[in-house]
């Protein structure tokens, strides 16, 4: 018996020794309250392409177009300085300045909003990502503003002057101290702040292209090194300007702040 015994006993040990060496794998809980988000179902918006248009030789404004949005889940409330104080513990970001654990962060620019969607995603196991300008329309809906020169045979002093007073009218009197999360209210799809102080970022791309007669775009190319910021106001900022106001909008009025929130495919 004692010669049957030990052999066991080696190979019990041995066994020990493997599930040591490799345990088994469970998938990650994110490292705080998992996000509340919102479901946007799939809906039409008049949709016009943003960026640096001509007609016949002389800079023109596209029309807007109908366009068919699939549907998604939308983060409630921006992300947050906490959350994203997580991402930079964790070594997969860049750190941004932070004060409040309540308040949205920003001073944050599309790479580092980008690194966070691909380290959010690694935590949870789901796809999360920054949406699409076209999504960001859909589910800002009410509070979706478009500040764009009034359709007319105008110089390009003209309309960029008509450009900035558009985009002075819908900002308002807005003030540029942060809220906490809810502070500027919630909009008809149950989503907070949008369109509030901070101009939040998209993939979506500035273009370059030229129109048909009818107004609609003949040919166009994505300049993606300037990606789109929904707001108050559609913005167009370089992807690594991390506070606009002290440069790198390249279309308009800049944002007050830059922050941003995710979408998940439904």
């Amino acid at each position: 018996m004692r010669q049957i015994a030990l052999p066991a006993i080696a190979i019990g040990f041995v066994a020990l020794a493997a599930a040591v060496a490799w345990p088994l794998r469970h998938d990650p809980a994110p490292p705080f309250v998992p996000v509340e988000t919102v479901s946007v179902a799939s809906g039409t918006i008049d949709y016009r392409p943003f960026g640096n248009f001509e007609l016949a030789g002389k800079a023109s404004t596209p029309r807007t177009v109908s366009l068919r949005v699939g549907g998604f889940a939308i983060m409630k409330y921006q992300v947050s300085q906490s959350q994203y104080a997580a991402c930079v513990a964790a070594g997969d970001c860049d750190p941004a300045p932070g004060s409040g654990v309540d308040l949205p962060q920003t001073q944050v620019n599309w790479e580092d909003a980008t690194a966070f969607a691909a380290w959010y995603s690694d935590v949870t196991g789901e796809t999360w990502r920054l949406p699409t300008d076209l999504e960001w329309q859909l589910a800002a809906a009410e509070r979706y503003g478009d500040a764009v020169a009034d359709p007319g045979d105008l110089d390009p002093g003209q309309r960029m002057l008509a450009r900035y007073k558009a985009g002075v009218l819908l900002r308002g009197t807005s003030s540029p101290a942060l809220r906490p999360a809810g502070g500027f209210g919630i909009n008809s799809n149950g989503l907070a702040d949008l369109s509030g102080n901070v101009w939040e970022w998209t993939n979506g791309c500035m273009m370059n292209g030229t129109l048909a007669p009818d107004g609609t775009v003949a040919s166009s190319e994505a300049y993606c090194w300037v990606r789109i910021a929904g707001g108050l106001h559609r913005a167009a900022i370089v992807d690594f300007i991390r506070d606009a106001r002290a440069g790198g909008c390249a279309v308009g009025l800049p944002p007050d702040h830059l922050g941003f929130r995710l979408v998940r495919d439904l």
